[in-house]
């Protein structure tokens, strides 16, 4: 039975939701940064930042966080139990933390961070301004993924619809973390992900009614936004300009379109062309220009006598359109149409990636994921039998099961779905990995009810060998950061399983050791010279939850990292090795004496990144992200934490000590850390 709980939700929240993008690793959020927030009430508003009173620690963090100088410190005011200080000169601009992930096969895209500092000011913008975003969201009669809403204020004890971390029955003892992974800020129409599109019933009305349907990309949209066109889409650029003109200014100050236009601009050091890629926050701002494109299209078609849902039927999901249409003529007038409306935005077309589908229409994708489902309900399965008049201890009929995965023959019946398809690897990796996860849950639970027999185990075992290879061999075409995460779920099953009593010892080991030379392999095969990959990044979990009889080794590890050995007792690393690739080796070398010398290596890395001449962790994300975790990372020590404090002007032993005891996670979650509940949290935060 479904148990649901309703929460009042913080403004705070918009950090746990909008800010940070989807693909980091497992191990990396917003949560303890949000009790930080919250703990001392700090906010940001109208240039002046304030803050709750509690103890030296607390107010030092706020200092770093703003990258107070000694005398802006002196100009803190105290107004009884509240601190607050003026940000004078505007809001200081910030560089973000940029890592790549996978796009294409040969090209990677920049995914952002935006500093702290200006995460707080999206907290107080969504506040203030949250019910003109959603006005400005809705005058679109194109676009099939818009805030409509302030989100959902309850919570579900249902895994499939929560944004919580249901793993037992403990419901009411885990609010508070449950409160930490609402999917988002805004409730969001019409539909949550592109393929809920192509089931529907509109898509399905709209396959009846027209010969032909296009499907249309707007060219590197984020990277080409101009940020003062929010002014447009919101006010209209003819006023905009004239307003501009007649005042001599260069901004609307104050206004909505121009509180939005800084905050993009001061998180992304001061840039105008192109918008952070990754936070929900930067969709918001493309969806609120393309919804006034949209409306100047139809507008400007309707001119021309070409209407909506007579002529043409158009849809759009963030930046790819659908156009549904009979007559080739009028889809010209409305590609040219739609050329026109883009580029009074400076956004344009991406022509290479127009794709036409006639009658039937039907995709490449739809055609293979439908046959994949036939594929993996075919061969992936268990069949359960009650024995007739035999009874268990408790009088429960007993049952009998017979498992089949027909492991050989699924790779093969794979590919060969893919290639009479069209399709690529990468459009359908999820969806199959998604049903295989369902199938494996579905297969442990019902052998938990059977009666144990020797060949129904090895059949079993053979079957877990068989769906192990077969998610390792799909993974490997096209690895990406969210296809990881579904991998991992995959493999969290497999293990959580293979360590309960219904498996014994050496069949754990077995099946360990397949998941261990698998992760391998991809770890030698996408070494890398300038980062590492996120997507990667959480096999190294994966390996951690196998146990010490599967602990890499140290060469394997610094090949991994680009690391090199210059001495046998040093090892370097390349100075290019970013933040989210140290704290994760950090975590997963821990304290281990094996790797000393790695770890030893590492901290040259963080000491050289950190007090590089220049840096600043007033500007710069990563310097401020990297030095918070190392001063609560339990595996370096303390001495060295003092030595990164004492830099950053912190040099007083006692409240250095205060500092480093005051959280145990700030960005990267040290301690306390589950693997399952984790990846329940991440499958929770996909909400695009």
């Amino acid at each position: 039975m479904k148990k649901v709980l309703r929460i009042k939700l913080k403004k705070e929240r918009a950090i746990l939701s909008d800010t940070l993008p989807y693909e980091t690793p497992i191990t990396f959020s917003n949560r303890f940064f949000y009790d930080f927030i919250v703990g001392n009430s700090l906010g940001c508003i109208n240039g002046k930042v304030a803050w709750k009173k509690l103890d030296d620690a607390n107010d030092a963090v706020i200092h770093l966080l703003f990258g107070l100088s000694e005398e802006e410190k002196n100009d803190i005011a105290e107004d009884g139990e509240f601190r607050s200080f003026e940000i004078k000169n505007g809001t200081p601009i910030t560089v973000p933390f940029q890592y790549g992930i996978s796009h294409k096969e040969d090209s990677y895209r920049k995914l952002s961070v935006p500093h702290p500092r200006n995460q707080l000011q999206v907290i107080e913008f969504y506040d203030k301004f949250k019910e003109l975003i959603l006005y400005y969201s809705i005058r679109s009669n194109f676009s099939l993924r818009h805030p409509s809403r302030i989100a959902n204020t309850r919570l579900f004890d249902d895994e499939r619809k929560s944004a919580s971390v249901i793993l037992s029955n403990q419901f009411d003892k885990s609010i508070a973390y449950k409160n930490k992974h609402i999917k988002s800020f805004f409730g969001y129409q019409k539909i949550r992900n592109i393929h809920e599109f192509f089931e529907s019933s509109t898509y399905h009305q709209c396959e009846k009614r027209y010969n032909s349907m296009a499907q249309l990309d707007v060219s590197k949209c984020f990277d080409s936004i101009y940020t003062h066109s929010i002014a447009w889409a919101t006010l209209g650029k003819v006023v905009v300009k004239d307003e501009l003109a007649n005042s001599g200014i260069k901004s609307l100050n104050n206004s909505f379109a121009s509180e939005f236009d800084l905050l993009m601009q001061k998180q992304n050091y001061n840039e105008t062309n192109g918008i952070l890629i990754g936070p929900e926050i930067s969709r918001i701002f493309a969806e609120l220009i393309l919804q006034k494109v949209d409306f100047n299209l139809e507008g400007t078609l309707g001119k021309s006598s070409i209407y909506r849902d007579v002529h043409y039927s158009i849809f759009r999901y963030v930046d790819d359109y659908f156009v549904f249409f009979n007559d080739k003529k009028v889809y010209k007038v409305i590609v040219d149409s739609l050329v026109d409306c883009l580029s009074s935005y400076k956004l344009g077309l991406n022509t290479e990636k127009e794709l036409i589908y006639s009658k039937p229409i039907i995709t490449e994708i739809t055609i293979a994921k439908r046959k994949i489902s036939e594929l993996l309900n075919d061969k992936i399965k268990i069949e359960v039998e009650t024995v007739d008049d035999r009874f268990d201890d408790q009088g429960r009929p007993i049952k009998t099961g017979k498992i089949f995965i027909h492991g050989k023959t699924l790779i093969t019946s794979y590919k060969s779905i893919l290639s009479e398809s069209g399709t690529e690897y990468k459009s359908v990796i999820n969806y199959t990995l998604t049903i295989v996860e369902s199938k494996l849950k579905s297969i442990f639970k019902k052998y938990s009810e059977i009666e144990y027999e020797y060949k129904t185990q090895r059949d079993l075992l053979d079957a877990i060998d068989a769906c192990i290879e077969f998610c390792f061999f799909i993974y490997n075409v096209a690895p990406r950061a969210n296809t990881t995460i579904k991998l991992s779920r995959v493999l969290k099953q497999i293990i959580e399983f293979c360590k309960s009593r219904l498996v014994e010892i050496d069949e754990m080991h077995h099946v360990f050791k397949s998941i261990s030379d698998n992760v391998s392999f991809v770890i030698h095969k996408y070494e890398t010279q300038n980062y590492t990959q996120v997507e990667t990044l959480y096999l190294l979990t994966v390996i951690s939850e196998l146990g010490k009889d599967y602990w890499l080794t140290e060469p394997t590890l610094v090949k991994y990292f680009g690391g090199r050995y210059e001495t046998k007792r040093t090892i370097s690393f390349d100075g290019s090795l970013n933040y989210f690739s140290i704290t994760v080796i950090l975590f997963y070398m821990k304290n281990k004496k094996r790797y000393d010398r790695a770890r030893k290596g590492i901290k040259r890395i963080i000491k050289t990144k950190l007090t590089a001449p220049g840096i600043s962790i007033r500007k710069d994300t990563e310097a401020f992200l990297l030095l918070m975790d190392c001063i609560s990372c339990p595996y370096l020590e303390d001495n060295f934490k003092r030595t990164l404090l004492k830099h950053f002007g912190i040099g007083k032993r006692k409240l250095q000590s205060e500092i480093m005891a005051l959280r145990d996670n700030w960005f990267t979650k040290w301690k306390d850390f589950s693997f399952a509940e984790e990846l329940d949290s991440k499958q929770s935060d996909e909400v695009y």
